[in-house]
């Protein structure tokens, strides 16, 4: 994701419509792996559901750059988007936590001997704040899931601290406005809550983060509309905050609708299509949802399985209701 990688941006936007490898002659050795091309296809299969390819390729750009933060990095993305996988749409399941832990301490201590080096250059030190600062809005994001108020606010104000220094440095860099959103939302959401008000009293309030909802979602719009590689993770946090949180279901809608028709692989578009047409009461789009899913349960679609039918079936249910 980072510029430095490649000292390029541009080319993923171009290269993520890529649909496979050209074949190399066996005489000819194979190119060089292009590290933002290789991020750009991995996480285009990710977004498609195929979660443990992505991460597998994932893991060989780690082999490939050892000394990069972005191969565990985004194995502990590909892992926490598998982590909806017939799940609750608001967390996710806890099952992967502990891997993602380790892939996320790995990636901040590459991230921290990046920093340290003396001749680094502006593209290196936005790499290393970017990494930090998303590790750790993920790693706070377990642990409020883990009900740990504690490492929570902890792990949050210090990837509040890293974006807000990165967005300092270059506020032209629309990626870092994911994480920091998340932070700043998340942040005000809890402030009157159980768990920050334990937070707040163990820790004083100038140890934890500043919570801002409204700059929350403004962050996360600029995101979800011009973030390289983290838009289409910011539409999933507007799309859980506007059904979930601010009952804004017809902009929900519009994200749900848009991404399902992107990545039909993915059960968590269709899942939250059926919640949101519920919460409308639209009654013949929520019976076409859950016929659509149910066909592809017939047709043995991966990640379309038992979990899947009983959803549907559910919702059917209820649109008996309405």
């Amino acid at each position: 994701m980072a510029r430095s990688l490649n000292n390029t941006r541009s080319l993923a936007l171009g290269l993520i419509l890529l649909t496979g490898w050209f074949g190399v002659a066996p005489a000819q050795r194979p190119a060089p792996v292009d590290p933002q091309k290789e991020v750009a296809l991995s996480r285009a299969l990710m977004l498609q559901g195929s979660y443990d390819e992505a991460a597998r390729r994932f893991a060989e750009l780690a082999k490939s750059f050892p000394e990069s933060p972005a191969g565990e990095f985004y194995q502990a993305v590909a892992l926490t988007w598998k982590s909806y996988l017939d799940a609750k749409l608001e967390t996710g399941s806890r099952q992967y936590d502990t891997q993602i832990e380790g892939l996320l301490d790995s990636a901040i201590k590459k991230a921290e001997t990046q920093r340290s080096r003396a001749a680094r250059t502006k593209a290196e030190e936005i790499e290393s704040l970017y990494y930090l600062g998303s590790a750790y809005a993920m790693r706070s994001r377990m642990s409020f899931f883990q009900n740990h108020a504690i490492p929570a606010a902890r792990h949050a104000r210090k990837a509040q601290d890293y974006m807000n220094e990165l967005i300092k440095l270059d506020p032209d860099y629309p990626d870092s406005y994911f994480a920091a959103g998340s932070i700043y939302y998340r942040v005000g959401l809890v402030t009157d809550s159980p768990l920050g008000q334990l937070a707040s009293r163990m820790l004083g309030s100038k140890a934890l983060p500043e919570g801002n909802r409204e700059r929350g979602l403004q962050y996360l719009t600029v995101a979800a509309g011009r973030g390289v590689f983290t838009g289409e993770d910011a539409k999933l946090a507007l799309l859980e905050v506007f059904t979930f949180n601010e009952n804004r279901l017809d902009e929900a809608l519009a994200i749900a609708r848009d991404m399902q028709t992107k990545y039909p692989g993915n059960q968590t578009f269709s899942r939250y299509l059926l919640r949101i047409y519920l919460g409308l009461k639209d009654r013949a789009k929520l019976v076409e949802t859950a016929r659509q899913i149910l066909g592809q349960v017939k047709a043995g679609r991966p990640n379309y399985g038992p979990f899947m039918k009983a959803e549907a079936e559910k919702f059917l249910a209820e649109a008996a209701k309405l």
